[in-house]
């Protein structure tokens, strides 16, 4: 990892998870997927310690927030938010299998993620920042949602096939630079603290996940 440069208070951090390297589905859980993942740097990263309050945007079908409702517990909540209604369903149906009961589910929409303003001491985006076609909307709404100590988390893929190509080509590809989300934090209003182009790497395929933590100017 990267030296990290302290620019500000509020962090972003994206890490990603992608076809060739993990799989993120009902039936990952466990100290497994928890290691592969980095879970442990995930949630240091958010500040998801007891009692935070801590989004979860895209969560899919929960493979991530289930750890980070733990690790903020007993009295710490996180907000899972998703577009899809299967993903939803999928959602209230994790949490009630796996008896966790600090989540609420949330349906969001493409240009917004419904969070209330200035409540959250983290967010995170993992492997959804590339399909949000409403991505500028987005950020606003996230960098409203942390209060002024927040952290905010994203996790992308990047394909070894993809570097270089357009914005819109690697979004098809299901990828998408670090360097291109570092000029759309920037313009959104934050400022890179760490940025790690080599966070995990795949294991089948050449490229890997990205990391970077940004804070609010």
């Amino acid at each position: 990892m990267k030296p990290r440069v302290r620019l500000g208070v509020v962090c972003l951090v994206v890490l990603i998870n992608a076809v060739g390297a993990r799989l993120t589905s009902a039936q990952d859980t466990g100290p497994e997927f928890e290691r592969q993942n980095r879970v442990a740097d995930l949630v240091r990263l958010l500040g998801a310690g007891p009692g935070a309050l801590i989004a979860d945007v895209g969560a899919g079908d929960g493979a991530f927030t289930v750890p980070i409702a733990r690790a903020v517990a007993p009295s710490g909540r996180v907000i899972a938010v998703d577009i899809s209604e299967a993903a939803l369903n999928k959602l209230r149906d994790r949490m009630s299998r796996e008896k966790v009961g600090n989540v609420d589910v949330v349906a969001g929409a493409a240009d917004d993620p419904h969070l209330p303003a200035g409540q959250f001491d983290g967010v995170l985006i993992h492997n959804a920042y590339h399909e949000m076609t409403e991505h500028e909307a987005m950020l606003r709404h996230v960098r409203e949602a942390l209060k002024p100590s927040g952290h905010f988390v994203v996790v992308e893929p990047l394909h070894d096939s993809s570097r270089g190509l357009p914005r819109d080509r690697q979004v098809a590809n299901h990828d998408i630079e670090p360097g291109i989300v570092d000029e759309e934090l920037r313009s959104a209003g934050f400022e890179i603290i760490e940025r790690d182009d080599a966070f995990i790497t795949f294991t089948s395929v050449a490229g890997g996940f990205w990391l970077i933590v940004a804070g609010v100017r």
